[in-house]
């Protein structure tokens, strides 16, 4: 790709702005634009301030052992304003028979890795507990592509799955474990039954390798986030781009002409797609009917939230955990929520709590489609009936993500591998987002730099 080589990106959410980030730290003189539908960059991403209050409207989170968002930060220069968890209240609940109990100290996700508190938790019975502690002598399965309970079920047992991997992979992914792919969701749990002959082993060695790096210096904990919330990212990709990103700018016409493209009229080299799969089918159906009909094919889920805050003092239950997760056994109507003054420091004023509710997910897709008073009934409802808050909150604020959450369903993999080389079909186009390899911050980074790398020739 020559410098005078235009370059256009659909879609301004993370992935769009790091695409055209990237493009540009390797190559300063392309001229490269970026087209947003909305009136604002960041997609979900992003933060509100209310009184005092720091309300991420999308994740909150960013994985701190997959490097590609802390190296991004780094050189965007906003690597100062990463923090950490909180150390006092780390873990969370789980609920249990209508109680909030402690996840066991140690568990992760779906392998215990500490005896004595798996030993005494009460959210499994002593049937479930050795169930799961024979899982270093389950024979290793190689094959057929499994489910994430499948997987779940077949080495640690179905009490496991039910009341505590569920609910946390779920509140991950916000979708079915019978039918999410764990090879593409959460690859490292295959390779350690294919690597060590049990997750159980595999996760203390992970632990062992931990401890060594922090003993040498690592200087962030497993999460991180921004000092004022995830618009902190989406300020500093933005401000780099500049002039070159239109908000209010929807793509309407693609086409492919000789030696490139024509994007609503206007002469491109490079067309990079980064908005959801569903909306780029929309998009790309003109010009390949069958690449339309496979990016259709990734199915996505909708949810909603609801943000409470409260002082403290009117809150009876302790919040001494980062927040709490509701197994799909206990029928409830939330999926979860975050205590996110908590888990953060600077997300609420001394004294005062700032809650997150979520609702939906794969049991209750409908529920972004309620209106704002009847979702912040519901949630008041149930997070009122565990914490035991009665007390009218300071203030709520409602966020929906209708078809925002892509579901890496079985044969995922395959499927976007077919997906990728159906693209290549058309010189010049290139496909980035989360619905293809990673739906986490890191993830979604990593691959929208490779897409501009690729792009580059590199």
């Amino acid at each position: 790709m020559s410098g005078a080589e235009r370059v256009v990106v659909v879609g301004g959410g993370l992935a769009g702005l790091t695409v055209a980030h990237r493009l540009l730290e390797r190559r300063p003189e392309l001229d490269v634009t970026v087209r947003e539908a909305s009136p604002r960059v960041g997609g979900i991403l992003g933060t509100v301030e209310h009184d005092g209050f720091v309300v991420e409207t999308g994740p909150d989170s960013i994985l701190s052992t997959k490097t590609a968002a802390v190296e991004l930060a780094t050189r965007l220069g906003i690597a100062d304003r990463i923090v950490s968890t909180r150390d006092a209240h780390r873990g969370a609940y789980v609920v249990h028979q209508g109680r909030m109990v402690h996840v066991p100290e140690g568990f992760s996700l779906m392998a215990p890795t500490r005896w004595a508190p798996w030993v005494s938790t009460e959210v499994m019975s002593w049937r479930g507990k050795l169930r799961a502690a024979m899982e270093p002598f389950v024979p290793r399965r190689a094959g057929a592509e499994e489910s994430m309970a499948q997987f779940v079920s077949r080495r640690f047992g179905d009490e496991v799955l039910d009341r505590l991997a569920q609910p946390l992979i779920g509140g991950i992914y916000g979708g079915d474990p019978d039918r999410l792919s764990l090879e593409a969701t959460m690859p490292r749990f295959v390779e350690m039954e294919r690597r060590y002959g049990s997750v159980i082993r595999g996760m203390l060695a992970a632990q062992n390798k931990a401890s060594e790096q922090a003993a040498s210096g690592a200087r962030y904990g497993l999460f991180v986030a921004f000092d004022r919330g995830m618009q902190v990212l989406i300020d500093a990709l933005a401000g780099r781009l500049g002039g070159r990103v239109r908000t209010e700018a929807p793509v309407r016409h693609l086409e492919r002409v000789e030696g490139g493209w024509r994007v609503d009229g206007e002469a491109a080299d490079r067309v990079i797609v980064a908005i959801p799969a569903w909306r780029a089918a929309e998009l790309l159906r003109p010009i390949d009917d069958r690449l339309a009909q496979g990016l259709e094919g990734i199915p996505y889920g909708s949810a909603a939230t609801v943000t409470f805050a409260w002082p403290e003092a009117q809150i009876p239950h302790p919040l001494d955990a980062f927040g709490l997760v509701v197994p799909a056994v206990e029928r409830r109507s939330i999926l979860a929520a975050t205590f996110a003054s908590v888990k953060w420091p600077g997300r609420a004023p001394r004294g005062q709590a700032l809650i997150r509710v979520f609702i939906g997910g794969a049991h209750a897709e409908d529920a972004a489609e309620l209106d704002d008073e009847t979702l912040t009934a519901l949630a008041r409802r149930e997070i009122g009936r565990l914490l035991g808050v009665t007390a009218e909150p300071r203030f709520s604020s409602v966020g929906r993500y209708v078809r925002a959450m892509p579901q890496y369903q079985l044969g995922h993999v395959e499927r976007v591998d077919a997906l990728m080389a159906r693209a290549d079909r058309h010189p010049g186009l290139y496909l980035a987002g989360n619905a293809y390899r990673g739906v986490g911050i890191p993830d979604t980074i990593a691959y929208a730099e490779s897409v501009a790398d690729r792009a580059l020739g590199a």
